[in-house]
């Protein structure tokens, strides 16, 4: 049997996961090497939470200003990309390879400025096989059933 810990796969993506970032052309490594958190880790949930019930609040309010919807509140596409380039930034916690410093103003920067980095940052923290839980660790099978 397992334990509800084991299974806790938002613990297991708090601990960052160290890449190399890969040229696009060559598919070589380039020396730098970004540290990562997982897609389930808190700061990614609460970030998500947060920013979705500040838009949800806004658009409420704006109804109950405008009940009748003459001035329909819109949501800019430039809030959307802000949104999106944060939510992958918060995911670096460290690196290697950068003479910056790492700071998240850094890291909002570096998915600001380069598109594939910040793919490849969303695709390591996605998956979750670079965040094992004890669960994973244990199992050692691809069997459906749970030790006993």
């Amino acid at each position: 049997m397992y334990s509800l810990d084991e299974l806790d796969i938002a613990k297991a993506c708090e601990t960052p996961f160290e890449f190399e970032v890969t040229d696009d052309v060559t598919g070589k490594g380039t020396g730098l090497f970004l540290s990562v958190i997982g897609a389930h880790a808190q700061a990614v949930t609460d970030y998500t939470a947060k920013k979705l019930n500040e838009r949800r609040r806004a658009d409420a309010m704006a109804e109950k200003r405008d009940p009748r919807g003459k001035n329909p509140n819109v949501h800019l596409v430039e809030e959307d990309i802000e949104f999106s380039t944060e939510l992958v930034a918060l995911r670096v916690v460290a690196w290697r390879g950068i003479k910056e410093p790492y700071s998240h103003e850094n890291a909002v920067r570096l998915c600001t400025i380069n598109p594939s980095i910040k793919e490849q940052i969303l695709a390591v923290s996605e998956d979750l096989k670079k965040y094992p839980t004890n669960f994973s660790k244990l199992s050692g099978s691809t069997s459906d059933s749970p030790p006993t």
